[in-house]
């Protein structure tokens, strides 16, 4: 029987976003362009990107602490409105001026994804943005039992600022659980582990996983490359792989997938939560599954 009873501390950086939802219905075509006419019955807002990372992390029982970068505008208030309403504290939010926090527009008609527009800034953040993150993680590392880095490549995690945070992390013996983004992870070196699917897996690793012998390849590439603690590669519906000595492939338990939006965020967030009541990491992973089985039975980003 595995037992979660602690509330442990995580801190989430990475890049927050809002994902928006149009919610109606669909029975013509307009007249005006061969593209569907949804009417939209309602509309609703939740944290997406890094923020839902914190969602999951918040429903299951976890403190949380978030630092990230946002500009200055309507975004940026709902953003800071959503968190609040969790209970999540936004005064470590560093605001660059000229900056455009990531909102995704879905338009869904009868359960479907018909449409998804972005509206943001992936530039790379500022020089004083990097400083007062570093300042404040300096200021509080002894409190959490670990750190989750939510790369969404948006520019809040920088290679200089990731770098950085591992080293102060490992320096305070915090893991660092990181949900990578892009090509080249040697920014993620001394990572306690990253959590790639599997398509991501093979473009880091230039590996194609086809069968197991290959997928354990890529799995002790990604711990040699990385300098990792434990390598592990998401499956979707087949579960999530884990190299230590030995491979081994925790099933999923999604009885039906619908959408497996943010399924990535939700198994992470598990993870770290599970590692911070003390759980190993197998059972961590199984713990992570369970919670997965869930959201992606669900429509959108989920908890």
């Amino acid at each position: 029987m595995i037992k979660l009873n602690k509330k442990p501390n995580i801190l989430v950086i990475g890049d927050l976003m809002i994902d928006h939802y149009l919610w109606g219905s669909c029975d013509r075509i307009s007249p005006e362009a061969p593209v569907q006419v949804v009417n939209v019955k309602k509309e609703s807002s939740v944290l997406g990107g890094a923020g839902n990372v914190i969602n999951n992390l918040v429903t299951l029982g976890s403190v949380v602490d978030v630092i990230s970068v946002i500009g200055n505008v309507s975004v940026e208030n709902k953003l800071k409105s959503l968190l609040e309403k969790i209970d999540v504290p936004t005064s470590n939010l560093v605001v660059e001026n000229n900056r455009k926090t990531s909102k995704k527009s879905r338009l869904i008609a009868s359960q479907q994804q018909v449409l998804r527009y972005d509206m943001e800034s992936i530039d790379d953040i500022n020089e004083n943005s990097h400083k007062q993150i570093i300042q404040t993680l300096e200021k509080n590392i002894d409190k959490y039992s670990s750190i989750i880095l939510s790369d969404y490549g948006k520019g809040v995690l920088t290679t200089n600022l990731t770098k950085e945070i591992i080293k102060i992390a490992n320096k305070n013996n915090i893991k660092v659980l990181v949900d990578p983004k892009g090509k080249d992870y040697s920014k993620y070196k001394g990572s306690y582990t990253l959590t790639p699917n599997k398509k991501e897996a093979m473009e880091a690793t230039n590996i194609d996983i086809k069968d197991e012998s290959s997928l354990i390849e890529a799995l002790k590439s990604l711990k040699t490359q990385c300098e990792l603690e434990v390598s592990l590669i998401t499956l979707s519906e087949q579960g999530i792989a884990i190299f230590d000595d030995e491979l081994t492939i925790k099933p999923t338990v999604a009885r039906e997938v619908y959408d497996v939006t943010g399924a990535g965020d939700t198994v992470i967030a598990s993870i770290a939560f599970a590692l911070g009541n003390d759980l190993d990491i197998k059972d961590a992973i199984y713990f992570a599954n369970l919670a997965a089985g869930v959201v992606v039975g669900k429509i959108g980003s989920a908890t």
